[in-house]
């Protein structure tokens, strides 16, 4: 190759490269062009935004809100913890109680329709018109009597009593009171002397000493 070649040859890459930069010159100017009106339109809104934070926000106003932001650093992450815990908690629970909410609400559906929610609904207006109708003075003696009617409920659980008032029901019942007829005192008298009548008169006698022993411890507490 001759020095002219060589030199040619090198004018050559140089006119190549400059054809590039010329190139990417009037890309670059474009992309100005373009981004020039952008570039004017945002600034301009923000010397506006500007403008209207300079009447309302000062830089103390910004120093203080950086100050509380991190004063509730910590409790911010507390409350992360404790979301992250709930999470954790939910993950648990979700297993059983996935199951049993379908459950729950097929229940509550039967509820419904069997009435037990009307029924609620009547009774605590039942309750509240009871208690509309009854004075202070009316609601203090019946919480007596409840007392009172408590007491004995729960005598009532006794098994020997129950086995005792269980067999004087079976006694009346078995009083035919159709047979009854007019009788006398040798009536009577023949009567108490069968073992059925010496056993009634010994109950009666029983009775008539648990009667004597009542009346006296009531005197005896006045």
């Amino acid at each position: 190759m001759t020095p002219e070649d060589k030199i040619l040859e090198r004018l050559n890459a140089i006119e190549d490269r400059l054809a590039d930069l010329q190139a990417s010159k009037e890309n670059s100017s474009m992309l100005m062009e373009q981004l020039t009106p952008i570039g004017n339109h945002a600034f301009r809104l923000i010397v506006e935004e500007m403008e209207i934070l300079n009447g309302r926000v000062t830089l103390d106003d910004i120093l203080d809100l950086a100050r509380k932001g991190l004063l509730t650093v910590p409790r911010l992450t507390w409350l992360l913890d404790q979301i992250e815990n709930a999470t954790d908690l939910w993950h648990v629970l979700h297993p059983a109680v996935g199951q049993t909410f379908p459950h729950i609400v097929e229940k509550m559906g039967e509820w419904e329709q069997k009435g037990v929610f009307k029924k609620a609904a009547a009774l605590k207006d039942a309750g509240g018109n009871l208690l509309d109708t009854m004075s202070p003075e009316d609601i203090a003696k019946t919480g007596e009597g409840l007392a009172f009617a408590t007491t004995l409920l729960q005598r009532l659980a006794d098994p020997k009593l129950q086995s005792k008032i269980t067999a004087m029901i079976e006694m009346m019942s078995t009083i035919d009171t159709s047979n009854a007829k007019p009788a006398g005192v040798m009536s009577m008298i023949a009567t108490l002397r069968s073992p059925e009548g010496k056993q009634a008169l010994g109950l009666m006698m029983e009775i008539m000493k648990a009667a004597g022993k009542f009346s006296a411890e009531g005197n005896s507490s006045k």
